[in-house]
C-alpha cells in the first residue's frame, strides 16, 4: 500500500496508471471485503477531506460529523456503482460524491422549510402546541408518511441536534446507517409536505447553486476548474 500511495502521489504518474491502479481497487472493494473499502478511502482522503469542508462552508448549520459521514456514505455508494472501464476513475467518483452530498444537504434543508411551514399552518389553527414540529412528525405517522422510528430519529438528529455517532450508538448500528435511514425518511417527508414528489429529484439538482453541465459522466472527465476536479493535496485522478 506504500508503494500504490507513493504511485498515486507522484506527480509524474501518468492518468492512465492512476487509472489502472483505482481499476484495481474499486475491484477489490467489489471482491475482497470492507478492508479494501478502508483502503480506498484512505488513498481518496485528500479529495474527501476538501469535499467535507467545502460543505462545511456551505452549509455552516450543520454539524461538520454528520457532513463527514454523508462524504463517506457517497463515496462507498460511489465506489460500488463507478465504471471502471472509463477513463479519470477518481474523478468520476469525486464528482458522484460532491453531487450525492449536495442533495442531501438540499434535502436537509428542504425538509426543515417543510417543517417549519406545516408548524406554522398549525399555530395559525391553532394557538395550541399542536404545531410543535414533534407532533407534526407524530402526525406524519399516523399518516404513515414515516415509521415511528423513523420520526424518532429525524427528531433526535435534526431537532434535538444529536451527533450521528451518538445516535448510532444507541442503535447499535453504523453513522453511515443512520444516516442511509435519515435520508431516506426525509425524502419521503419532504414530498408530502411540499408536494413535490414528481420533481423532487430535479429540485436536488438546482440545489443551493446550479450544477448544470455535470450530469453525466462523460462531462465529469471533461475540462474543469473545480476543485475536484484537480483534488487537493499531490493525489490527483
Amino acid at each position: 500500500m506504500d508503494e500504490v500511495k507513493g504511485l498515486l502521489l507522484a506527480r509524474a504518474t501518468s492518468p492512465a496508471t492512476r487509472d489502472l491502479i483505482w481499476c484495481e481497487i474499486v475491484k477489490s472493494t467489489r471482491s475482497r471485503g470492507d478492508i479494501w473499502k478502508t483502503v480506498a478511502l484512505g488513498m481518496a482522503l485528500p479529495g474527501l477531506a476538501n469535499l467535507a469542508k467545502q460543505f462545511a462552508r456551505d452549509y455552516a448549520d450543520t454539524s461538520y460529523e454528520d457532513l463527514c459521514a454523508e462524504v463517506v456514505t457517497a463515496f462507498l455508494e460511489a465506489l460500488r456503482t463507478v465504471d471502471v472501464d472509463r477513463p479519470a476513475i477518481l474523478t468520476r467518483m469525486y464528482w458522484s460524491t460532491y453531487r450525492a452530498v449536495r442533495r442531501s444537504a438540499y434535502a436537509e434543508v428542504l425538509v426543515a422549510k417543510a417543517v417549519a411551514a406545516a408548524t406554522m399552518n398549525a399555530h395559525a389553527e391553532s394557538e395550541s402546541e399542536s404545531g410543535h414540529p414533534d407532533l407534526v412528525l407524530v402526525r406524519l405517522v399516523s399518516e404513515n408518511v414515516i415509521t415511528a422510528a423513523e420520526a424518532g430519529l429525524i427528531s433526535a438528529v435534526r431537532l434535538d441536534r444529536r451527533p450521528l455517532g451518538d445516535v448510532a450508538e444507541l442503535l447499535e448500528i453504523s453513522p453511515n446507517a443512520v444516516l442511509l435511514r435519515l435520508r431516506k425518511a426525509e425524502m419521503r417527508v419532504a414530498a408530502h409536505l411540499t408536494g413535490t414528489t414528481g420533481s423532487s429529484r430535479r429540485a436536488f439538482k438546482r440545489g443551493r447553486k446550479s450544477e448544470a453541465g455535470s450530469t453525466s459522466d462523460s462531462s465529469e472527465s471533461s475540462s474543469r476548474t473545480s476543485f475536484v476536479e484537480e483534488p487537493p493535496g499531490d493525489l490527483a485522478a
